[in-house]
């Protein structure tokens, strides 16, 4: 059996240029950015253009966008910029990839089982949505980003995706913190996913844990990961006093370990060969998620009406679910899928 070659390290770089994106530039570092990052903002805080890349100053830099759902949703309750601006922006440069605008079900952003698979079904939407405006711009599909917080949620999500054909690489979001182990750890989505996806797709992990490396470095399904866990390392180090030559030093220095334990001895496991079945989804509800997936209402729209006629579950995404390792520290990702 050919082993497969290490996950490829995206650095999460911050701004949108500057020092720290020549210092990536420059030591030939695959790179992710930030849509918020290039969002210019007027007195009010309202977007009032985006920031285009500077291909000069990229100078090639191997770099894939993000559409920073995670930010969207903690920070602005939503994406505060429009289609629009975020297709400008990937139309700017030649990115690797730009993902999909998504909605991730991080705990801190969905309270319960129904509002998670409403952000699932407007994941959903929005990849139809954005994908129609990006063809008739004459661009590539964006990247697909399935979400979830169970497995069975991921598996409901990539069922509910409108694709005659899967793409070679696709990403999941809501890994940002999460365990390895356990009922939904990244091996249990990774495995249900595994089940049903067609061999060629490849995964990109959005927000990984650095640690987490030596186990999913060489999985043939995985890609590649992206982290901005350096900047919060620097960050703890250096509460003040951080300018861009540190910071740059930070960068380097996780990439080089990180790129390491990618490619070093990985930790042997069985991955679990049992299938899992979608969600199971309240039968008031699943009509609802119908009209959205299908483009047919938005979902926050549907979760209004359908919240209008029954009471929410309590389902909580994060609900008594431990693993077995502990988080890295807040900055484990970008934060962005």
């Amino acid at each position: 059996m050919t082993t497969p070659a290490p996950a490829l390290v995206r650095v999460g770089v911050p701004l949108p240029g500057g020092r720290l994106v020549e210092i990536a530039r420059d030591a030939g570092l695959p790179v992710l950015f930030s849509a918020n990052a290039f969002m210019r903002r007027g007195t009010n805080g309202e977007i009032t253009s985006v920031r285009l890349a500077d291909r000069a100053h990229f100078g090639g830099l191997n770099a894939a966008l993000d559409s920073a759902g995670f930010v969207a949703a903690v920070k602005y309750r939503g994406f505060p910029w429009s289609i629009d601006h975020y297709l400008k922006l990937a139309q700017s440069y030649d990115w690797a990839w730009y993902a999909t605008m998504d909605f991730c079900v991080e705990a801190e952003v969905a309270g319960d089982k129904t509002e998670v698979m409403f952000r699932l079904a407007e994941t959903v939407r929005m990849f139809s949505e954005l994908r129609n405006h990006a063809l008739d711009r004459g661009m590539a599909a964006p990247m697909p980003v399935l979400q979830g917080w169970t497995p069975s949620q991921y598996v409901w999500c990539a069922n509910a995706y409108p694709l005659q054909e899967w793409p070679d690489l696709i990403g999941l979001g809501s890994m940002c913190r999460r365990h390895l182990h356990g009922d939904v750890g990244v091996f249990a989505v990774i495995d249900a996913l595994d089940r049903i996806l067609p061999p060629h797709v490849k995964f990109h992990l959005f927000g990984v844990k650095g640690k987490s490396l030596e186990h999913l470095g060489q999985h043939p399904r995985i890609v590649s990961i992206d982290s901005m866990a350096w900047e919060a390392a620097a960050r703890r180090d250096h509460p003040t006093g951080r300018n861009m030559d540190l910071r740059g030093e930070y960068m380097l220095s996780w990439a080089e370990k990180n790129k390491a334990a990618a490619a070093g001895v990985q930790v042997g496991r069985t991955p679990s060969l049992l299938p899992v079945e979608p969600e199971r989804v309240n039968s008031r509800i699943e009509r609802w998620l119908d009209l959205v997936t299908s483009n047919e209402i938005t979902g926050p729209d549907a979760h209004w009406a359908a919240l209008r006629n029954f009471d929410q579950l309590d389902d909580h995404p994060g609900d008594g679910e431990e693993g077995e390792e502990e988080a890295e520290d807040e900055g484990c990702g970008m934060g962005m899928a």
